[in-house]
């Protein structure tokens, strides 16, 4: 096909033009086939051991010449295991001299150095590099003696379920002087093929790179002739790097780094060999090249590293004081901002800076998070008060909607802290896209198209760029450093490249910042991302554990400081250092977020069964450091309050018999059976005045005085004497009256708590999106066959049942109204058999309003409920943690939840996502049961929007109960209580 550049009509081309263009862009690929020299009937032979578990120390000290031969038909591969190659290689006689080099070639799948084959190199015992699709050459000998013997094994993991055929090994020897003649003259061309017609830079470029082909033989192949002419072709082609171009240039800083996506399609135990493959790729492109600079961050994996390969650690740390491997980054993973807690960022990045600080002696100072979907308004906060500057990354361009506007700002977050912020600007030359990569392949186009894309131009001239295959690691190649260094010579009509770390890069911009702060934009409050919004629900589960495990993690804590101030017992300090570290890798930002493969959550799930069955345990050191703290006896209770504010409210007692009370210092009440959404029932009794941060005494007894209930309740009414819900006959709310204030909580003639199934079948990336036009089809599930019930009578709390079958799915809520209670609760139980859709509940609400507040971390964030512009229109999908707040000034409701964080409001009406069915790549993703536990909140508005957040509390943080349940004939005469709240200092 005749040649062609997209570009041409732009650049204003004509037919000379790009005639010489296809000519020169020829005549370079010819002089690339140059390099290597193809070296026939090398005596090699593979031998191949299939055993599972073979480990590394076994097969360096294995008699491998004893294991099956393995021919270029033989067929091998396992699922998510390792297979061992094993040769023996001779230096033939017409390597004598040169560089002498093997070439690796398998059936590198869709995602090559990610995906099947991955594989580890041992070059005469010893760690050499990784091979995968992006890294398939290994060199054997420089400098090669004929006669030399070599050993070769290769540690080649294969994740998927299909047979390989062969393992293709060839020879050659590199002219390491052709190739950089190569790259001297490539990449200029790739530059001068994108300047205007009209140039003079460009007309300038392409005749030296005309001349110094011209000055080559290049007729045969690897000649004499083609040597002899290589002086002369050189010094033409440095004449390119004498051009003087115009003194002013932009600077791109090139960052050599790889992205490792902890847990994806792969499982984390994956992940810690994709780590040694990738480092031991980086350390031996090291030694090729001084002035390569890497970049990586994540603590874990260095922690891997250390654990699993010494080997490559301490080569890594020689490294490291050289300056050339280069630690900055300061969070233990680069998790998802958005679902997990305030807590749980600090210790990410406070166990992140230990480690990096321990064992390199180094402070970071950067949050780099090019991969996550979206940043919490709190994330300011967050850094500055844990000594951070710098926010980086890149994904904020994959909005699919607007443009964020600027690549570097100022961000100020919600308390008015601001940092320094700054986006990955990587994409190619040509492209009209707003996309850009940190997964670069410093690449002409893409270092060109770095500056081009850049905003705002007129504050500062540097950007930064990250290259080097990843996600699923691989890191850079020899040929991105190669152009990476002719870059950095300087060439015409190109931006200056500097190959460094982000460090220095950060440095500069730091200091232009703060010189002249005007120059730069700021952005106020969240980075929303305009994509992967079903992140935000996918894989249900895994977002309650972690939610829970944050939960009780924090009791743990607490109740282990208590019982070592309070009676000496040991601080559970190595639990709970397991245990986070558990949930902190598990809140990496493609486990929490949904949208790995099944095998990741079946690790996690684990995981988090582990966190749970420990500190469930009655022999546990949850319950041990409960016991010492509370040491409630052999025949009380002691009702532990995990939160802050003194409480009074339902306590559950398990299954305790039936016409017994429970005594506390306010009196006896009698004990009430309630049920579940999911079948199951337990025995509650309310408890006054329970001691905040602390505990709170109170008895089982044999008896109890008859109750006087405020409630009253039907199949279509719950009501008590704060307010009262009517219920239609499908079992949705027709009406929440408030009777303190005489007013209607919801929109006239809609119904609340309205269950509503959607399409969702986003236009790719199955798990991470929902697109907007997902409520263009819908279902109510009220037009399902329902069942209603009345489950509870009192005297404590009143409740309803509704039953629903929807397709294959069974959906059964418990809608429950407590004595005195200002909020309607939502017990829901779901089996879920659906795929591709999501189900929503839909509150409508009689307020006049245009913004919505939404708990984040540490605080809340307003958002507009009209779709005025593009950027309120894009907000059809939002983060909450365990509230979302609709209030006129003096009037409100709030929804409260116990593990969800989704949410879409438009005007009055706010909807709670609940369940998806996403299939990629988690085919069954979110099949199965589902408990989820929500209420409706009604309060006084903007007014008291503090009790919104002690609602919430209370609603995620459930009192506890230890000690005995045994019904006593007498209650104790006193019953004591301790608070930390109301400790007083000396």
């Amino acid at each position: 096909m005749t040649y062609s550049n997209p570009q041409s009509t732009k650049l204003g081309l004509l037919d000379d033009d790009l005639k010489m263009e296809g000519k020169l862009l020829r005549l370079c690929k010819d002089l690339e086939t140059k390099i290597r020299a193809p070296i026939a009937n090398v005596p090699f032979q593979w031998h191949v051991q299939r055993a599972d578990g073979f480990t590394a120390a076994e097969a360096l000290k294995a008699d491998w010449k004893t294991w099956e031969k393995f021919g270029r038909h033989t067929v091998w591969a396992k699922h998510q295991e390792h297979t061992w190659f094993a040769a023996e290689i001779t230096v033939p006689e017409e390597a004598k001299g040169k560089v002498f080099v093997a070439h690796f070639t398998s059936q590198w799948q869709d995602r090559p150095g990610s995906t099947d084959p991955q594989c580890l190199a041992y070059l005469d015992g010893k760690i050499a590099q990784a091979l995968d699709g992006n890294h398939t050459e290994l060199v054997i000998e420089r400098n090669a003696k004929p006669g030399n013997k070599h050993v070769i094994l290769v540690n080649a993991f294969t994740f998927f379920d299909r047979p390989l055929v062969g393992f293709e090994v060839d020879f050659f020897v590199r002219n390491e002087r052709a190739e950089k003649l190569y790259y001297d003259l490539q990449t200029p061309l790739d530059v001068a093929v994108r300047l205007y017609q009209n140039d003079p830079r460009r007309q300038a470029i392409l005749n030296i790179v005309e001349r110094a082909l011209r000055a080559l033989d290049r007729r045969d192949g690897h000649t004499d002739a083609f040597g002899a002419g290589l002086p002369a072709a050189e010094k033409i082609a440095k004449e390119i790097y004498d051009l003087v171009d115009t003194e002013v240039q932009p600077q791109i800083t090139a960052v050599g780094s790889t992205h490792l996506d902890v847990g994806w399609l792969w499982r984390v135990m994956h992940t810690r060999d994709k780590t040694g493959r990738s480092f031991a790729t980086v350390l031996n492109l090291m030694e090729e090249y001084p002035q390569f600079v890497f970049m990586y961050n994540q603590s874990v994996l260095f922690d891997f590293l250390k654990q699993d390969y010494p080997e490559i650690w301490e080569r890594m740390l020689k490294k490291v004081k050289s300056g050339q491997f280069e630690i900055e980054g300061a969070m233990w993973v680069e998790p998802d901002v958005n679902i997990a807690s305030g807590e749980s960022l600090v210790r990410q990045i406070m166990r992140g800076r230990k480690f990096h600080i321990e064992h390199f002696k180094v402070t970071p100072k950067t949050v780099w998070l090019p991969d996550t979907f979206g940043y919490s308004a709190n994330l300011p906060q967050i850094m500055e008060k844990s000594g951070l500057e710098y926010f980086v990354t890149s994904k904020l361009s994959w909005n699919d909607t607007d443009r964020h506007p600027y690549d570097t700002f100022f961000w100020r977050g919600i308390d008015g802290t601001v940092t320094k912020a700054q986006l990955i600007t990587a994409q190619r030359y040509d492209s009209e896209e707003i996309f850009t990569t940190y997964n670069g392949d410093l690449s002409v186009s893409e270092t060109m198209g770095a500056w081009k894309r850049y905003e705002p131009k007129a504050a500062y001239n540097e950007v930064v760029m990250s290259y080097g295959y990843g996600d699923g690691g691989g890191g850079p190649t020899r040929a991105m450093i190669e152009r990476g260094t002719r870059l950095e010579r300087g060439i015409p009509g190109a931006p200056k490249v500097k190959l460094e770390g982000i460090v220095p890069f950060l440095d500069r911009l730091g200091k232009a910042m703060d010189a002249n702060p005007a120059k730069f934009p700021t952005w106020n409050g969240e980075l929303y991302l305009q994509y992967h919004r079903g992140t935000l629900t996918s894989v249900a589960k895994n977002k309650a554990n972690n939610r829970n495990a944050e939960r009780r993690l924090r009791e743990l804590e607490f109740l282990g400081a208590m019982a070592l101030s309070q009676a000496g017992h040991a601080y559970p300090s190595e639990t709970l250092a397991e245990f986070w570290e558990l949930v902190l890798i598990n809140q990496f930002h493609d486990i929490l977020p949904g949208t790995s493969i099944p095998e990741v959550y079946v690790d996690s799930d684990n995981e988090y069964g582990r966190i749970f069955s420990t500190l469930s345990s009655q022999n546990g050191p949850w319950h041990a450091a409960a016991q010492a703290f509370a040491k409630p006896g052999k025949d009380q209770l002691r009702v532990l309050n995990f939160t802050s504010q003194n409480r009074a409210e339902l306590v559950s007692l398990g299954h305790v018999g039936a016409g017994n009370g429970l005594a506390t210092a306010g009196g006896t009440a009698p004990i009430q059976k309630i049920t579940r959404a999911d079948g199951t029932t337990e025995n509650v009794a309310p408890v006054g005045n329970i001691a905040a941060l602390g505990w709170t005494a109170a008895q089982v007894v044999s008896s109890a005085p008859a109750a006087k209930s405020t409630l009253s309740v039907s199949e279509k009414h719950l009501e008590n004497e704060l307010i009262k819900v009517s219920f239609d006959k499908a079992g949705e709310i027709t009406s929440l009256f408030d009777k303190t204030r005489q007013r209607e909580v919801l929109a006239p003639g809609k119904a609340a708590n309205r269950l509503i199934a959607y399409e969702d079948k986003p236009m790719e990336w199955d798990a991470w999106d929902i697109d907007r036009y997902f409520e263009e089809q819908s279902w109510p599930l009220a037009d399902s066959p329902t069942k209603i019930s009345v489950v509870e009578t009192g005297p404590h709390r009143a409740a309803i049942r509704v039953e629903r079958k929807y397709q294959k799915s069974l959906i059964v809520q418990v809608i429950s109204l407590a004595a005195g209670a200002r909020q309607v609760e939502f017990d829901t139980f779901i089996d879920w058999q659906e795929r591709q859709q999501v189900i929503k509940a839909q509150f409508p609400f009689d307020l006049n309003i245009s913004e919505i507040r939404s708990e984040i971390q540490f605080g809340h964030v307003k958002r507009p409920t009209h779709r005025n512009t593009t950027w309120d229109r894009a907000r059809f999908e939002a983060s909450m943690h365990r509230w979302v707040d609709i209030s006129e000034a003096d009037f409100g409701a709030a929804l409260i939840n116990d593990s969800k964080y989704a949410y879409d409001c438009h005007e009055q009406s706010v909807r709670l996502t609940l369940v998806r069915g996403s299939t990629f790549p988690s085919p069954d993703a979110d099949l199965g049961e589902h408990r989820i536990r929500y209420a409706l909140f009604v309060h006084e508005g903007v007014a008291d929007l503090a009790q919104v957040h002690r609602a919430a509390e209370r609603f995620n943080n459930p009192v506890a109960v230890i000690g005995s349940t045994s019904p006593q004939a007498q209650a104790a005469k006193d019953f004591g209580q301790f608070s930390l709240a109301q400790v007083k200092r000396g």
